[in-house]
């Protein structure tokens, strides 16, 4: 249990743990009802606790004091904090990471597009690409996986935008089939294949 004391209250203000818990709970798309927080008046303290449900149902506590209520909520916030950091790291979602994910991903619904053999033109392939690969079309996938229980979504929420909806398709997309689409030597074969798109003094 954590306690905020008068004289540091002012300085965890400024890197406030209650903000951070509910950013983590937006980046995984939970809606408002996934936290919840109770505050006991004790002598000259508030004691608080909060709840914290995440999409896959997994439950993580978190207890604090403070002078004020405030300080209690935020003492408690980042005890859950500290609990999902030791316990439950996976849920602390890096989004530059599955956007560098999800663009690797773009590229294979390129490929996947532009190599289909039942396409045949290059018109008919511009059409297939833009029928599968705008943040609407993907959020709709999502939308369908979400509702089949795909388990690769379990910590995920329906609370998200539609492009970070897309970003997480295309980054399932990545991890699920770059490794079968791409050769071990693909980084080399591609830098030199970029090398060739260099001009000297440009």
């Amino acid at each position: 249990m954590g306690t905020i004391e008068p004289e540091n209250s002012e300085t965890f203000m400024s890197n406030n743990a209650k903000n951070k818990l509910q950013e983590l709970l937006d980046n995984l798309g939970c809606a408002g009802n996934c936290i919840d927080f109770r505050s006991t008046p004790l002598a000259n303290l508030h004691c608080s606790t909060v709840t914290v449900t995440f999409p896959d149902g997994r439950i993580v506590y978190g207890t604090g004091k403070g002078h004020r209520k405030s300080d209690a909520d935020i003492a408690a916030a980042k005890d859950a904090l500290d609990r999902v950091d030791r316990i439950y790291p996976y849920l602390l979602v890096d989004w530059d990471e599955l956007n560098i994910q999800a663009q690797a991903g773009d590229a294979l619904i390129k490929l996947g597009v532009y190599l289909s053999p039942e396409l045949k033109s290059a018109a008919a392939k511009s059409k297939g690409l833009q029928n599968v690969e705008t943040n609407g079309h993907l959020a709709k996938v999502f939308d369908r996986w979400k509702a089949q229980n795909d388990p690769r979504l379990a910590i995920w929420g329906t609370n998200l935008s539609e492009h970070r909806k897309a970003t997480l398709v295309e980054a399932l997309l990545w991890n699920g089939y770059g490794q079968q689409v791409i050769a071990d030597d693909a980084p080399t074969q591609l830098a030199d294949l970029l090398s060739t798109l260099l001009i000297p003094g440009s």
